[in-house]
């Protein structure tokens, strides 16, 4: 399902049951009796009092599942339902799909010298710079402990590179606590394409680019 189902699933379950309660309403033969309209009111409050809970009931085990703890980004689950969602929408429009992996330069050092917990408030402080670089058709996800992926739809070679190369500079001059840089790999297509060729395009590209670190490398093939 998409994901606009489950953001609005306390909002579409709590008025599916409408119709059925008011069609009941008009077709009771007590209609007249002064009393039944509070039966058919409190019926309704129950209706959606219980399709809110379990819509954001849905909700919470789709975030559950779908969702990194600790960024708030999608997951690498999720993220294999996004890329061919993307490919079969550029078969349709013909318009290229860019993907780009990202890797924290020296993570482990990080780790090793500060702490887990400040590791991780590095990851949280990165994946808020790409969700606010990215746009409303981007994909942003949590690929793996210091490595995040980016989906950039209707995005050619020369814009892909040219976002890659902004979250680049934005990381190597943030103002994080500490020294950080990334190396991002981008892979772009424009025809039909299997998923698993495009991510291994794009690790091909970054592991070019961790040869040198706080680097930019794209392949197409």
């Amino acid at each position: 399902m998409k994901d606009w189902f489950y953001r609005l699933a306390p909002v579409i379950l709590s008025v599916t049951g409408f119709p059925i309660i008011i069609c009941l309403f008009f077709i009771h033969d007590i209609l007249y009796d002064r009393w039944q309209w509070m039966f058919w009111l409190i019926l309704l409050l129950l209706n959606v009092c219980s399709g809110v809970l379990m819509g954001t009931l849905v909700k919470k085990l789709y975030h559950g599942v779908s969702k990194d703890p600790l960024t708030g980004l999608y997951n690498r689950r999720c993220f294999y339902d996004r890329i061919n969602y993307e490919i079969e929408k550029m078969k349709r429009t013909k318009l290229p799909l860019s993907l780009a992996i990202i890797d924290i330069d020296n993570f482990k050092t990080i780790n090793d010298t500060y702490g887990h917990l400040e590791g991780d408030k590095v990851l949280v402080e990165l994946a808020g710079i790409f969700k606010k670089q990215a746009r409303s058709c981007d994909t942003v996800i949590r690929w793996g402990g210091e490595e995040f992926a980016m989906l950039l739809p209707e995005t050619d070679k020369s814009g892909a590179l040219a976002f890659a190369e902004r979250i680049r500079k934005l990381v190597e001059f943030s103002n994080c606590k500490y020294k950080i840089t990334v190396c991002i790999g981008i892979t772009t297509v424009y025809q039909e394409h299997d998923a698993e060729k495009i991510i291994s395009v794009a690790d091909r590209a970054l592991y070019k680019a961790k040869e040198k670190k706080n680097m930019v490398v794209l392949l197409t093939e």
